[in-house]
């Protein structure tokens, strides 16, 4: 399904940049180029080195999955459209002059997230909107401040939601990579032969009147024939239209699929692999059982499975 899949929210975003000339301190500079150097000054991650150690904004809201930002200068160009030598030939296309080219008319901000949600309703979108706004208005207000109106639209998390809404294009792109298992048994199974009788009834009814027609004659086969078909091809409609129907719902939401618990995995991962190093002598002494037992008691303790807010693995890190 666009947008929504696996309980996360794709969010896919295009925002005109600015292209009129702007002062940056004392220089005069083009929007796209001061945006070029607020994104290279965005820290990525907290061991990241050459973001100087800073922590990722996006870190503070504990939706976030996944966060880009990319600029879009231009549609790329793939070279010509090919066709038949003859074909060329016979239309006397000249293969030197140039094909209508696609162009954008300024610069595009591409934001893309992929953060957790309910449903793909726009309340779950502009409510992650709106903690986003309350937990990094300082640096996107230095970001966006180079696109199209935001200035003159933007003035609270409301307004910053309805802004980046307006700007929103569907995506058929969404990943889920939290799966272990396969989802196809969650999957509701399309009920193929309750969508098929209409079109059966009327495959009958089809034929019925076609055997009337054609051994008896007369206007009742002919008009038998004719309500067959338009049984056969409702049937068919409905039966099609409810497999597009079933097909565009979402997969269901992996288990343990959100943040809180990706981030607790990860932390759990990491300690369970710091346990077992630390304990492999007492794994190879059988009489060291009880003593193995006892440091994994002390090991389940201090870190608490079961407990999402914490020991945990904090947003941002990539692992220490």
């Amino acid at each position: 399904m666009p947008t929504f899949d696996g309980g996360h929210y794709f969010l896919t975003v295009l925002v005109p940049v600015r292209t009129e000339p702007i002062k940056d301190g004392t220089a005069v500079t083009s929007p796209v180029h001061a945006l070029r150097k607020q994104l290279a000054m965005l820290p990525t991650a907290a061991q990241t080195p050459a973001c100087g150690g800073g922590q990722s904004p996006f870190a503070r809201n504990t939706r976030n999955h996944f966060a880009r930002f990319v600029i879009i200068d231009d549609t790329n160009y793939n070279g010509r459209e090919q066709c038949n030598v003859l074909w060329t030939v016979i239309r006397k296309i000249n293969p030197i002059v140039a094909q209508p080219q696609d162009h954008l008319t300024c610069p595009f901000l591409f934001f893309g997230v992929d953060f957790d949600a309910a449903s793909a309703a726009d309340t779950e979108r502009d409510s992650y909107l709106a903690t986003l706004w309350d937990t990094m208005q300082d640096e996107l207000q230095r970001i966006f401040t180079y696109c199209v109106g935001f200035d003159t639209n933007v003035s609270d998390a409301a307004s910053f939601a309805k802004y980046i809404a307006r700007c929103q294009i569907e995506t058929t792109m969404s990943f889920n990579d939290y799966y272990v298992d396969s989802p196809l048994p969650l999957l509701p199974v399309w009920p193929a032969d309750k969508n098929l009788i209409p079109a059966g009834a009327g495959a009958v009814v089809f034929l019925l009147g076609l055997i009337v027609f054609c051994f008896m004659s007369g206007k009742a086969g002919f008009i038998v024939m004719l309500l067959g078909a338009a049984v056969l091809a409702a049937g068919l409609w409905f039966a099609y239209s409810s497999l597009l129907a079933a097909g565009g719902k979402p997969f269901p939401a992996a288990p343990d699929s959100n943040l809180p618990a990706v981030l607790k995995a990860l932390h759990l991962q990491r300690t369970f692999t710091r346990f077992a190093i630390d304990n492999q002598l007492l794994a190879a002494d059988p009489e060291s059982a009880h003593q193995l037992h006892d440091a994994f008691g002390i090991f389940v303790a201090a870190n608490e499975p079961e407990n999402l807010i914490g020991p945990t693995q904090q947003p941002g890190i990539i692992g220490i």
